[in-house]
C-alpha cells in the first residue's frame, strides 16, 4: 500500500494546487488540442499503450474515422463548450491505422475548455448492459420513486431513497448522503451499505475534511471518481517544466488525479475505490453523496454521467423538500400567529393580548422569552436578560452590521448572560434611532454529536507534515454542544417581522397618546394653577363673613343681631362645607374609596330628588324647567344618592351657566339596554375648542367670568367620575357661545346590561367603502399607517416613490390621500398640484403631513392645495377623523 508522501511545497491542505495536478488517473486518456488549428498539443503518457506513432503535432479530426457527419458535430460541439463553459459527452472512433494490433477503436468520451485548450478525455466504452440498466434505472426512479417524494414529511426518508438508488447502480459497499452545514462541518442524513461495513449514519465530520478549494471544484465538477487508490497516475507530456507551457487547467475533468492527501484519506478509512456525487442548490454546495468500496472499481463514464443527471434531480428535490418542511412550520406558527392576532382590537391593545396568551406567544417562536421595548413602556414575558444588557447588544449589532441580529452562542461576547441561562438572542428594530425594539430569547440546550476521529487529531500549531497528513483515525467521538441555543432560522425571523408590524403599529399609538397625555397635563398644570387661585378666593368669601361675624358676637348683646349674625355664618359655614364635601367626593372616586350601593331604580323618582336638590338654585333665577317623562316608568341600575348627585350637579350647572328667566329641559328616552337623560339649556353656551375639557378636573369655562357666580368648577367632574363607576357615559354638545348646551348621560336600565357594559367602548364610524392613500419615502411609516387604517375596516395603498404615486393614484381611486412634503425627486407641494390635476382626483380630499407643524407649513399646505395639514407622524385617531 502507498505510504504518504512528505514532499509538499504549501503550508496547508487548502493551499493545495489541486486543479493543475498535470497528471490522470491512467483508467482513460487525456488529448488537449489548440483552439485554433485543432493540433494536439498536451497528451497524458499513457497515449503511448494505444497509439501506434506519437500523435502530438496531429490535427484531432485526423486521428478519428473518416465519418464526415460526426467530424461536423464534433466542431459543433467544441463551440458550445467553448459558448456554455460546460462538460459535454460525445462519442469517439478513432481511426483503425493509427492505432496498435488489437486495440479498441470505440471510446466513451467528453469534451470540455480548459481555458487555452479543448480537452478530450477516452475511456474505452463500457457493456451494453451497464449502460442501459443505468439508463432502465433511472427511468424508474424519475416515474416511480420522485413523485412519492410528495409524500414523504423529511429530508432523512428522502434522502434514504437517493443513496439506495446511488447505491444500485453503482454496487459499492458504502453510500451516505452528507449534508453541510454553516461552517462546512457536514452531518450524515442517510445511508444504505452492505451489512458488514461499519455505519456513518448521523455522524458529524469536521470542516477541515474537505479544504476550501475541494469545495469549489465540487461547484464545478459534480461527479468524482477514484477506482482505485493504489493505480498509478499518468504524467501529461510534454509536461510544464519541460515546454514552458501554462498548467493545464483540469477543473472540468472526469480523470483528474486526486490529491495524495485525498488519496491516503481513502486508504485510512481501509477502503480502495470512492465515487462522489455534488449536491448543489443555486449555486452553492448543498452538500455529497459519497460513495466508498473496499475493492478497487471502475464505474463505466457514462453511467457516472448519469449519475451526474441524477445529482440535479436529487439537489432540486432536497430543497423542495426542506423549502415545503418550512412551509410547514411556518403554516402552523402563522395559524398560531393569527389567532393572537384575531383577539386584537381598540379595547384589547397587543400589550394585553401576549401578556393574557404568553405561552402561545413565546411557542409561535419556540422561545423562552420575548422583550418589546420602547421609551415609555416595556413589555416582558417568560426569561429574558435585563434591559441594559439587551441594550448593550443592540448597540453593537448597530455598529457591527445591522438586523435583524441573531446570536445563539451569547455566552462567547456576553459572559454575563451565563447567569440567566439565555444562550440565543433575536433581536429587530422598530426605530433603530430611538433603539425601540423587540428581542426573543432561547435558553441554552445540550446536544451531543457523535464525530468522526479523535477529538484532539489536528492542530493548527501542529508540525506542517502533521497538519498535511490526512485523517488516521475514523473511530467515534462523541461531543456534547454547550453554551449554544437552537439557532433562529429565517422562518423564525419571518415570523419576528411580521409581529414587528403590529409591535410598530402599537408603538406609535403608544408613542402619539404619551404626547396627548404630556399636553394634557401641561394643560392640567395651567388648569391646576388657576383652580387653586379660584379655591383661595371662594374659601375666603364665605371666611370674611364668618369673622367679621364672629367678632360681632363679642360686642353685641341683643338677640335680633345675634340671629342675624348667626343665620350669616351657618349660610357660609354650610357653603363651605359643600365645597370640602365636593373636593373629599373627587379624592375618594379617584382613589377608588367610593362603594356604591346598586339597585333597580326608577329614573323619574331619581330625576325627582335631583330636582328638589336644585329647587332653590333654579327659582331665585326665575329659569323655566320642563321635565318630559316617558309614558312607562323606566327603571335605572345604580346607586340613588350617586345618581341624584349627577344629575343635581348638571342642572345646577344649567342653572348657573343661564341668564335669569332661561329655559331647562330634562328629558328621558330609552335606546335598547340603556336610558339617556338629557339636560339642555339656552344659556351661555361652550365654545368648541372647550368642549373636551369639560369634565377635566381643576376645569371651569370662563373661570373669571361674571356669569360663574362662584364655585370649583369640580362638579362636572364628579359627574363624569360617577358616571363611569355606573358603567355609563356622559357627553356634552354646544353649538357655540351664546347658544346653549345639552348634556346627556347614558346608563345602564339593569344589572344584566351593567355587567355587559363594562368594557364598551364607542368608536367612531368609519365608512367601510373608504380607500386612503399614503405616500411617503419611510417604507416602515408607510406600513404602520397602512395598518392602522386596515384596522378600521378601510382598504389602503402604501407608496413609497412619488414618481409611482401618479400611476397608483388613477389605479386605486382613493377617497383620501396623505402625502409627505420632503421625498425625493418630487416633494408633496409638486405631487398634489399633479393629482389634483387628474379627472380622478375629483372629490378626493387630499392631506398633507411632515415634521414640522408650524404656521408657515399650514400656510403653504393650503397654497399648494391640501385640505389640511398634520404633524408626522399621523395617530390613529387622526386617521379616524380623517376618514370619518
Amino acid at each position: 500500500m502507498s505510504q504518504f508522501p512528505q514532499n509538499f511545497n504549501f503550508e496547508r491542505c487548502e493551499d493545495e494546487p489541486i486543479h493543475i495536478p498535470e497528471s490522470v488517473q491512467s483508467y482513460g486518456f487525456l488529448i488537449a488540442f489548440s483552439y485554433k488549428d485543432l493540433k494536439i498539443e498536451i497528451v497524458s503518457e499513457n497515449c503511448n499503450s494505444i497509439f501506434a506513432d506519437e500523435i502530438i503535432g496531429e490535427n484531432f479530426l485526423d486521428i478519428l474515422s473518416s465519418d464526415s457527419d460526426e467530424r461536423t458535430f464534433l466542431e459543433e460541439t467544441f463551440d458550445r463548450v467553448s459558448a456554455s463553459k460546460i462538460r459535454l459527452p460525445i462519442q469517439l472512433h478513432l481511426k483503425g491505422a493509427l492505432l496498435k494490433a488489437g486495440e479498441e477503436i470505440d471510446y466513451l468520451a467528453v469534451v470540455y475548455d480548459s481555458g487555452d485548450h479543448y480537452v478530450v478525455e477516452l475511456e474505452p466504452a463500457t457493456e451494453f448492459r451497464d449502460v442501459y440498466s443505468a439508463e432502465q434505472f433511472i427511468k424508474l426512479y424519475s416515474m416511480s420513486i420522485a413523485p412519492r417524494f410528495k409524500e414523504m414529511t423529511s429530508l432523512g426518508e428522502m434522502a434514504r431513497e437517493m443513496v439506495s438508488t446511488i447505491r444500485y447502480l453503482t454496487n459499492m459497499d458504502r453510500v451516505v448522503l452528507y449534508k453541510f452545514n454553516e461552517d462546512y462541518s457536514g452531518k450524515v442524513i442517510a445511508e444504505a451499505k452492505a451489512e458488514d461495513m461499519k455505519s456513518y449514519q448521523d455522524l458529524y465530520f469536521p470542516a477541515s475534511d474537505i479544504p476550501k478549494q475541494a469545495r469549489e471544484l465540487y461547484k464545478t465538477n459534480w461527479v468524482r471518481l477514484v477506482p482505485d487508490t493504489e493505480l498509478p497516475p499518468a504524467r501529461l507530456v510534454p509536461s510544464a517544466e519541460e515546454s514552458g507551457r501554462e498548467r493545464l487547467d483540469l477543473s472540468r475533468s472526469l480523470l483528474r488525479t486526486f490529491s495524495p492527501i485525498h488519496l491516503q484519506y481513502i486508504r485510512n478509512q481501509g477502503l480502495r475505490a470512492s465515487f462522489s456525487i455534488s449536491l448543489v442548490t443555486d449555486g452553492e454546495l448543498y452538500g455529497l453523496i459519497s460513495c466508498h468500496h473496499r475493492e478497487a472499481c471502475y464505474i463505466p463514464q457514462n453511467v457516472r454521467l448519469q449519475c451526474e443527471n441524477l445529482s440535479q434531480l436529487f439537489s432540486w428535490h432536497l430543497l423542495a423538500k426542506e423549502e415545503e418542511i418550512a412551509k410547514r412550520k411556518k403554516d402552523v406558527t402563522d395559524k398560531a400567529v393569527d389567532a393572537m392576532l384575531d383577539k386584537i382590537g381598540p379595547a384589547n391593545p397587543i400589550s394585553r393580548v401576549v401578556k393574557s396568551g404568553e405561552r402561545a406567544f413565546l411557542n409561535a417562536l419556540n422561545s423562552s422569552g420575548f422583550v418589546y421595548y420602547s421609551q415609555y413602556e416595556t413589555i416582558t414575558l417568560g426569561s429574558t436578560l435585563p434591559i441594559e444588557l439587551i441594550k448593550d447588544i443592540f448597540s453593537k449589532a448597530v455598529s457591527e452590521g445591522g438586523f435583524p441580529y441573531t446570536n445563539d452562542s451569547l455566552y462567547d461576547d456576553y459572559p454575563d448572560a451565563r447567569e440567566h441561562g439565555i444562550a440565543g438572542i433575536m433581536i429587530i428594530p422598530l426605530f433603530e434611532k430611538k433603539q425601540y425594539f423587540t428581542a426573543w430569547f432561547r435558553k441554552e440546550t445540550h446536544r451531543v454529536q457523535k464525530w468522526i476521529g479523535a477529538d484532539d487529531e489536528k492542530s493548527e500549531d501542529a508540525p506542517k507534515a502533521e497538519r498535511l497528513k490526512p485523517r488516521s483515525a475514523f473511530t467515534i467521538h462523541t461531543r456534547t454542544i454547550e453554551g449554544r441555543s437552537t439557532a433562529f432560522d429565517r422562518t423564525d425571523i419571518d415570523t419576528a417581522n411580521r409581529l414587528n408590524r403590529m409591535f410598530l403599529v402599537y408603538a406609535l399609538d403608544v408613542q402619539e397618546r404619551m404626547h396627548i397625555s404630556i399636553q394634557e397635563l401641561e394643560k392640567q398644570d395651567n388648569y391646576r394653577n388657576e383652580f387653586l387661585a379660584t379655591l383661595a378666593h371662594e374659601l375666603r368669601n364665605p371666611l370674611g363673613p364668618i369673622m367679621s361675624g364672629a367678632s360681632i358676637l363679642e360686642t353685641v348683646d341683643d338677640d335680633k343681631t345675634r340671629k342675624r349674625v348667626t343665620a350669616i355664618i351657618n349660610r357660609q359655614a354650610e357653603y363651605m362645607s359643600k365645597l370640602i364635601n365636593d373636593l373629599m367626593d373627587v379624592s375618594r372616586i379617584t382613589r377608588g374609596k367610593v362603594k356604591l350601593e346598586f339597585e333597580r331604580l326608577s329614573i323619574q323618582d331619581v330625576l325627582s330628588d335631583s330636582l328638589e336638590i336644585v329647587e332653590q338654585q333654579v327659582k331665585s333665577k326665575n329659569h323655566d324647567i320642563t321635565v318630559n317623562c316617558l309614558e312607562e316608568d323606566v327603571t335605572v341600575y345604580g346607586d340613588k344618592a350617586r345618581l341624584s348627585q349627577i344629575f343635581s350637579n348638571i342642572i345646577h350647572n344649567a342653572a348657573k351657566y343661564t341668564k335669569e328667566s332661561g329655559k331647562i329641559a330634562v328629558d328621558i328616552r330609552k335606546e335598547g339596554v340603556t336610558i339617556v337623560v338629557s339636560v339642555k339649556d339656552n344659556g351661555m353656551g361652550i365654545p368648541e375648542d372647550r368642549l373636551k375639557d369639560v369634565f377635566n378636573m381643576f376645569t371651569q369655562i370662563e373661570a373669571h367670568s361674571t356669569h360663574t357666580k362662584g364655585g370649583l368648577g369640580i362638579g362636572l367632574t364628579l359627574v363624569s367620575k360617577l358616571v363611569a363607576l355606573h358603567h355609563g357615559e356622559v357627553s356634552v354638545m354646544s353649538e357655540g357661545i351664546d347658544k346653549g348646551s345639552t348634556f346627556e348621560v347614558r346608563l345602564p336600565i339593569s344589572k344584566t346590561a351593567y355587567e355587559l357594559s363594562e368594557s364598551t367602548e364607542i368608536e367612531s364610524v368609519v365608512h367601510s367603502k373608504s380607500k386612503v392613500m399614503f405616500v411617503d419615502d419611510n417604507a416602515d411609516l408607510i406600513d404602520a399607517y397602512c395598518l392602522l387604517a386596515e384596522s378600521m375596516g378601510v382598504s389602503a395603498l402604501g407608496i413609497t416613490s412619488p414618481k409611482e404615486a401618479i400611476d397608483a393614484f388613477k389605479a386605486f381611486k382613493p377617497n383620501f390621500v396623505f402625502l409627505d412634503i420632503g421625498m425625493p425627486d418630487i416633494d408633496g407641494y409638486e405631487l398634489v398640484k399633479m393629482l389634483k390635476a387628474l379627472p380622478e382626483a375629483e372629490n378626493v380630499k387630499f392631506y398633507s403631513q411632515s415634521g414640522w407643524g408650524s404656521e408657515k407649513y399650514v400656510e403653504d399646505s393650503r397654497s399648494a392645495g391640501f385640505d389640511e395639514h398634520f404633524v408626522k407622524p399621523l395617530s390613529k385617531d387622526t386617521i379616524k377623523s380623517v376618514l370619518s
